[in-house]
């Protein structure tokens, strides 16, 4: 089982195309609207879903169904953290589809099949893929570069070292586009001045 190669480029470019077809330029991105209302797939908790498939979301092959840790779900501390693993999930659902579909993906049982049947290198890759999307998606370029810029006017005044700079710039943000401090991070030391 070959896992199929996005570039990069791609995947920015098809978040986009997806972010303009659905989104209401309100941020942060309610992408459990657009699951649920736009798109028409239903969001079902599942208690312990970590627990039981070690992963703490999953969508269906038929695209109907995308299940979710029921925990993940009722926190509202981990609100973040839902709406990224809800992004990634999308993911496949733009990047993967035609993949996905072969694999018939409807019940735990499937997706234990498929992690035990795909070698761990190629489900790296797809896991990956669907990550920088959500990335992508949750993160709109033009409005992130903008609140970039004006955060890094806040602090320029200090000395600070680059991890330290990206850590501190990290936090409004991650609350602004509404995913964690950790994600923001990964989006910042994808930006020039971050880069070595």
């Amino acid at each position: 089982m070959k896992a199929p190669f996005v570039h990069n480029g791609t995947i920015k470019l098809k978040a986009e195309e997806f972010r303009k077809d659905y989104w209401d330029k309100k941020l942060p991105v309610d992408i459990e609207k657009i699951i649920d209302v736009k798109l028409k797939i239903d969001i079902i908790p599942i208690p312990s879903l970590e627990d039981i498939c070690n992963a703490d979301a999953l969508i269906t092959s038929d695209w109907k169904s995308l299940y979710i840790d029921d925990d993940l779900f009722n926190d509202e501390r981990r609100q973040n953290r839902l709406r990224f693993s809800l992004a990634h999930e999308i993911g496949h659902y733009v990047l993967h589809q035609e993949f996905y579909s072969s694999l018939r993906i409807n019940s735990f049982e499937d997706f234990y099949s498929f992690i035990d049947s795909i070698q761990a290198n190629q489900y790296g890759y797809i896991e990956a893929q669907a990550n920088k999307f959500a990335r992508y998606l949750l993160v709109p370029q033009d409005i992130f570069e903008d609140r970039f810029k004006k955060e890094l006017g806040k602090v320029s005044k200090y000395n600070f070292d680059k991890a330290l700079l990206r850590s501190y710039i990290a936090n409004p943000l991650s609350r602004e586009f509404g995913i964690s401090q950790e994600a923001m991070e990964i989006a910042l030391g994808e930006l020039d001045i971050f880069k070595n």
